[in-house]
Order: structure tokens, then sequence, then C-alpha cells
């Protein structure tokens, strides 16, 4: 029986991604690119799986498909959902850095110059080492970032995907709020939030949708625990579907009651930060100057409060741990490259006082030809009151 394939993007959306990838590998005089990131090999075969710990790779050479190299009992997921590579297996308790180079050499692969992933968690240390002593006979050179930097740039069909994972982020942090009030816990917002994303077809979390309230909203990266929300509590959501791997992260905070006068001063410092950086977000304009425009507004009370210093990263695929794109194109003030339209930024605008309260007022946004940015979300980046 055939298995139904899981169409999201055309065949001519896969050669595009395949024909720059590989326009990038011939300016650097890669022959054949090694990839270990499920986001870059979903990226360009559109393979996937919840399996994210078994070896798998695919290999990108200059000319002809792409190979992908898997464990069998994977084999169903890429009959689904795999697209335009051909199909190497290699058997359970098999070596998998043999099934790579048995499936280089006879292809005649295993010479010239291969580029692998050096900095992925995709690859562990001791499977990067192996790997590289088995590519006896080519030049193994660290090709890290390659498609990731190709990946920076968003396609119509890709931006079509995060316009409607925004719009299930919406509704999720706004059924989050519609449940919340005092005496409720945390928890029970966490699970409708959540069960807002599933119904809506996400496929997993990539980064599980995080719900801190009160003093806990003062702490990053942490969700619910069964807190009881008190009056005057400070209530923060960021979350996002896993929509076909894709995502569009928003964070918002309510408050039970009326607001104290530093939670209400935080609020209007993020949405002047969040209003400005998208003024300065235009094609051209170097990534450390946006990121120079909200380190200025924020200087006057940085010593006071706990932030990070990442005024927006890249967005898009994610697979767990993050939804956070890898290619390092960040919007920090190192980093002095420019922007290009087609760019997608999780503006993360987040103000805490350690431990005791904080407020997250964020946007997911794109740069645009035109130079006025495309903000993915709905809702008003405002303070709710509830």
């Amino acid at each position: 029986m055939a298995i139904p394939r899981e169409t999201v993007f055309s065949d001519t959306e896969f050669n595009t991604r395949l024909s720059n990838t590989r326009k990038v590998m011939a300016s650097r005089k890669i022959d054949v690119l090694i990839l270990h990131s499920a986001p870059n090999i979903y990226y360009l075969c559109g393979h996937h799986s919840l399996n994210l710990w078994d070896y798998q790779c695919l290999i990108v050479p200059l000319s002809d498909d792409p190979i992908m190299v898997l464990w069998q009992f994977e084999r169903g997921r890429f009959e689904a959902s795999g697209n335009l590579a051909e199909l190497d297996l290699y058997e359970t308790h098999a070596d998998p850095i043999q099934a790579t180079k048995d499936s280089l050499s006879k292809r005649g692969l295993l010479k010239g110059t291969i580029g692998i992933e050096a900095q992925t968690r995709y690859l562990v240390p001791l499977l990067h080492d192996r790997l590289t002593d088995a590519l006896n006979g080519a030049k193994v050179i660290n090709g890290s970032g390659l498609v990731d930097n190709v990946r920076n740039i968003k396609s119509a069909e890709e931006l079509d995907v995060m316009r409607a994972a925004a719009k299930i982020t919406d509704a999720a942090i706004l059924a989050g709020f519609d449940a919340t009030s005092k005496d409720i816990t945390d928890s029970e917002i966490a699970a409708i939030v959540a069960k807002t994303l599933i119904q809506s077809d996400s496929l997993g979390f990539s980064v599980y949708p995080i719900i801190s309230a009160g003093y806990r909203a003062g702490m990053p990266h942490n969700s619910n625990n069964g807190y009881v929300i008190k009056k005057g509590d400070p209530v923060f959501i960021e979350c996002s579907p896993s929509l076909h791997w894709y995502h569009a992260p928003l964070m918002r905070t309510a408050v039970v009651g009326k607001p104290g006068p530093k939670i209400e001063e935080f609020a209007e410092l993020e949405k002047t930060v969040v209003t400005e950086m998208l003024k300065a977000a235009k094609p051209g304009v170097l990534a450390s100057d946006v990121a120079k425009v909200a380190e200025s507004i924020i200087a006057p009370i940085r010593k006071d409060i706990l932030f990070h210093e990442v005024y927006g990263y890249p967005v898009g695929i994610g697979f767990p741990p993050t939804w956070g794109e890898e290619s390092g194109f960040a919007l920090v003030t190192n980093n002095d490259r420019p922007l290009e339209a087609g760019m997608v930024f999780h503006i993360p605008m987040t103000l805490r006082v350690n431990g005791e309260f904080g407020v997250g007022l964020s946007q997911t946004f794109v740069v645009t030809e035109s130079g006025e940015p495309e903000v993915l979300s709905e809702i008003p980046q405002e303070l709710y009151q509830i």
C-alpha cells in the first residue's frame, strides 16, 4: 500500500532551495555537503520525524539528486514526507558512519572537498570525529551555517505557512488570557494554550508553551508548575505552533487587576523598543544598527533588570529544543551584516526584575522590499488587564 504524501511545498520550491544551496557550495568549492541538522534536512528534502536522536544525514552533491541516509525503521516517515531525494537505509545495529561512507563511495562521491556540519546539535562529537576519519581520500571542511544562511531568506511559500502559524499563535494566547482569572493555576492556562495549538495541527512543540505568573514571570524559560494566580500578578505567555515545523512566536502579558506602576513602565518601554526597531529594520541596514536602537532605549534601566542583549533572532523552521534558527544572524550589536528582504525575526522583548516580576511584549516580523516591516501577529502590542 502506498503511503499518502504529506505535500506542503511544491517541487519548484524544493528545486529552488537546492539550487540556492548549490550556488553557495560552488562559491566555496564544496563538491559534497553532508547535513545532519534536522531543520536543514527538512528544508532541502522535506523529510521530518519526531525521531531526532537516531543517526540520519542528507548527502548533497553539486549535481544529481541528494541522498538520505536513514535507519530502516524510519522508512515510512521518509516515504510520507521526503521529496526529490534518493533513500539509502541502514539496518538496525549497523554502523551509520559506514553506511554514510558506502553511500558516498558507490556514487563516486568520496573525493574532492566534502563539507560537514561541525556546529550542529544533531551530530555528537564522537560521530563527527568518526565521520571525518571515514572520509579519507577527500578534503573535509566545516560546512556549518551554509544551509542555515540560505534559509535566512524566506520564500513566498514559507511566508504563507508562517502567516498561518501566527494566526494560531494569536488564538492560543487569547484563549489563555480568556481563561485567566484570580485563583486559577498557571497549569490550567497552559493546558488551554497547548490544546489550542494542538487542535490547530501543531506537529509538536519546538518550545513547550511558556506560561509564567507572579514572581515566576521574573525568571526566563520556566513554565507552569501549579502556581495559583493572585490579584496583581503578571501572567506571561509565550508560544508558537510547529505548523509544518514553521513558527511565529509571540509574547504577551496580562495582569489580574490593576497593574503596578513598574509593570506599566516596562510595558510602555517595550512598546517603544519594538516600534523603533521596526522603523529601523529595512533591507541594507546593518543588524547591529537595529540592535543599537533598542540598546539605547533600554540603557537607562539596564543595570536594574534581567536582560539578554538579544534584540531579535531568526525564526522559521525549528525542531526541539528551539524554534530559533541556527544561522547566527541575530539582531545583536556585534552582527554587522545587512538585513535582506525575506528575513524573519522574533523580537523577544522581555524586561524582568529577577525573581520578582516580568513583562513580555514581542513581535515576529518580516523584512520587506518596501522597507515597511510585515508584523505577523494581529494582537495589539499592549498589556492586557483582566
